[in-house]
């Protein structure tokens, strides 16, 4: 039986196959075929390949770079023509969150409280100019 890993644990899939596994149907799209268990193998060692370099970085880093991520993501919301304030403002409001309440346990922690600070005044200096140009 395979297994599905979420931040609560890991979650037995259930086997489609199972007479008792009622009102699961299985979870298949068009054109699906079998995997040959060469294949399947295969895919399974890159898999563990992939969680072992991932876990070979501190988690700290990680988290720091989806906090750029949330920058990059708010910026690119700022610089369309006409900017998404909304859509830049939830990446904004995440990154302070994380920014803020993980503070030095972060790596370039002033680093990242500088771009958090670069955003914010971009949001406001674009919504500001939105609001004259709507005048």
């Amino acid at each position: 039986m395979s297994s599905f890993w979420t931040p609560s644990g890991e979650h037995e899939v259930p086997n489609n196959d199972d007479p008792n596994n009622v009102g699961n149907p299985p979870v298949s799209g068009p054109g699906d075929a079998e995997i040959d268990p060469e294949t399947a193998a295969a895919m399974e060692q890159q898999l563990r390949e992939a969680q072992e370099q991932l876990l070979s970085v501190p988690a700290a880093q990680i988290i720091a770079n989806h906090i750029i991520g949330l920058f990059e993501l708010a910026a690119l919301h700022l610089r369309v023509d006409p900017p998404n304030l909304d859509e830049a403002r939830l990446p904004i409001d995440a990154m302070g969150i994380l920014v803020e309440q993980l503070g030095d346990q972060l790596p370039e922690h002033q680093t990242l409280s500088a771009a958090l600070h670069q955003i914010r005044l971009a949001f406001v200096e674009v919504q500001n100019q939105t609001a004259e140009d709507e005048n």
